[in-house]
């Protein structure tokens, strides 16, 4: 998906995105808390995270509350939904930054990360540019780091990827959305892979342990470590 069409696409949902992802996506808020349970640190430690794909800073607030030394840059290419954030997370003072950019852009968010977390955000990049990311991702974490993704993936298997859509629309139109119009979007905008192709390139990058620890259907948690 292009910059501009992410940035609109996302400024529309601003003000309702939470309730929007809960009644689209399975499990959201489950798989948001087990994103933050799957960070292998101790809750004293001051940790300096970066939350790509930010969105209004949900995940951002789950690691704060957890982690009270940590310190988050919430990343994303949409100035409302960083606004949004700010706003929210306030009470967090200099601990919650914010940083209008496209990730893609390695240089804008730097390194010396203890983890790196994005939550539903990189099934907007192509296969190369996810290849690329993970590379970026490597070097922007200091050893012993993790990286941990929140994301659609599709299954190898044609008959199962199909009967997984089936199950996701029937979720969103038990939920009251038009699983047509989402499923069109997502058919025209994204680009999710298999988690065994999200493995292999994690490993190319220079990753340890690639793990896929929670699936929903065509939804799933998948970490990788920058080993000592």
């Amino acid at each position: 998906m292009k910059t501009g069409q992410v940035q609109d696409h996302f400024r529309k949902q601003v003000d309702n995105y939470r309730g929007l992802m809960i009644r689209i996506i399975p499990d959201y808020e489950v798989a948001q808390s087990l994103l933050v349970d799957l960070l292998p640190f101790d809750g004293t430690k001051k940790l300096k995270i970066l939350d790509l794909g930010s969105g209004p800073g949900t995940l951002s607030e789950l690691v704060l509350e957890r982690y009270p030394q940590s310190e988050v840059l919430a990343f994303d290419l949409t100035q409302e939904m960083l606004d949004s954030a700010k706003v929210r997370l306030s009470r967090f003072g200099s601990r919650f930054r914010i940083f209008q950019g496209d990730y893609r852009n390695k240089e804008l968010f730097g390194v010396g990360y203890d983890a790196i977390l994005a939550g539903m955000t990189l099934h907007h990049l192509t296969d190369s540019e996810r290849k690329t990311a993970f590379q970026n991702f490597f070097l922007a974490l200091n050893p012993g780091g993790i990286f941990l993704s929140q994301d659609i993936v599709m299954d190898e298997d044609p008959i199962i990827r199909e009967w997984h859509y089936n199950l996701w629309r029937k979720f969103m139109r038990d939920n009251g959305e038009d699983d047509s119009f989402w499923y069109e979007k997502h058919k025209e905008k994204d680009h999710p892979v298999s988690i065994e192709s999200l493995k292999s390139w994690l490993t190319e990058a220079g990753f340890a342990h690639p793990a896929c620890h929670w699936r929903f259907w065509n939804f799933s948690i998948v970490s990788a470590t920058k080993e000592d």
